[in-house]
């Protein structure tokens, strides 16, 4: 796969994803992007009973977002309890998060989130397509309002009947800007129906959406200031929330040099990590990002898991870099 592409794939599910797009625009930086969708094989359908209004309510992400971060039952009522999902049929005013426009109804139905990464999922409705085809949008416009970073990239997948957007704030090398509590400004247009044959039907339509993201990201913060000879930087902190990692760096003037002459990163990445209990989470194969401040001298690697994971219980990371060297982070 060409590192400037995007490719969503599940894995072990027949559905087809579609990548929309994924725009960035950089000022003195480099900015590697690398964006793969990994779905779980098998997605369990979850039938709720009635609830009543004494009864706690049942937290659930749709098919999509759950089956994306592998996400148990348990894990979605904890991170939504504590804010950092929302789920738009919860609310009361549900009705005015749907809009219907030449006969098709887009609705949110959750979104999950942390400082810098947010996972959408919107439903759509109104027209049966076979099972042949497959369902494409254009994103006219993503923006946060609120955020004060100068780049923001984001992409697009489909699950069923709902349309999977990931909004990318990480490579803002200003550890201070953070995504959450703000609000996601959406505009798609020109939905249209993908034959199997590549042919394609626009059905139009305009749909724009102002959606609040998550107040809470559960992130914790280690500082390492840790030397790392063998790469040639300094891994000066580490970021890990229940649904991604960020490792900054700081870096010389001339190791910056060489690796902005090169144009392709060689910016030490997250491989693994390792939990308390002994599980390693592989992160070689998931979503990434890597990016150089030409200003600052300092990068940014980060990762999205595809599982939900207890930052407070991350022993140590592994990171290696194109080169084949490798150093252990340990955390406790």
């Amino acid at each position: 796969m060409k590192k400037e592409n995007l490719f969503l794939a599940f894995n072990g599910v027949d559905d087809v994803l579609i990548t929309q797009c994924a725009r960035y625009h950089a000022d003195n930086k480099v900015v590697k992007y690398n964006k793969r969708f990994s779905m779980a094989a098998c997605v369990c359908l979850i039938l709720l009973t009635t609830i009543t209004s004494t009864a706690a309510i049942h937290h659930f992400w749709g098919r999509g977002l759950s089956s994306y971060f592998n996400a148990t039952d348990e894990e979605q009522q904890s991170l939504t309890d504590q804010g950092q999902a929302i789920i738009f049929s919860e609310s009361d005013d549900y009705s005015k998060y749907a809009i219907t426009d030449n006969g098709i109804t887009l609705t949110p139905v959750a979104i999950v989130a942390d400082d810098n990464k947010i996972n959408l999922a919107v439903k759509y409705s109104g027209i049966e397509l076979n099972n042949d085809a497959e369902p494409n949008i254009n994103i006219d416009e993503v923006y946060i309002q609120g955020y004060e970073g100068n780049t923001l990239g984001y992409s697009m997948g489909i699950k069923d009947d709902e349309l999977m957007f990931i909004i990318d704030g990480t490579d803002s090398i200003d550890s201070g800007i953070t995504l959450t509590g703000k609000t996601l400004h959406l505009e798609l247009s020109d939905f249209s129906v993908v034959n199997f044959d590549s042919s394609e039907k626009s059905l139009g339509g305009k749909w724009t959406f102002d959606l609040p993201i998550p107040e809470v990201s559960n992130a914790k913060v280690i500082d390492l200031n840790q030397s790392l000879s063998d790469f040639n930087c300094e891994a000066a902190s580490i970021k890990i929330s229940p649904i991604s990692a960020e490792i900054r760096y700081n870096i010389s003037e001339d190791v910056l040099e060489r690796w902005l002459d090169e144009r392709e990163s060689p910016v030490p990445y997250i491989a693994s990590l390792t939990l308390d209990d002994g599980k390693i989470i592989n992160c070689e194969d998931l979503d990434s990002l890597n990016n150089i401040d030409g200003l600052n001298n300092n990068a940014i690697f980060s990762v999205e898991f595809n599982n939900i994971i207890d930052p407070n219980t991350v022993k140590s990371v592994e990171i290696r870099d194109i080169n084949g060297n490798m150093a252990t982070l340990t955390l406790k």
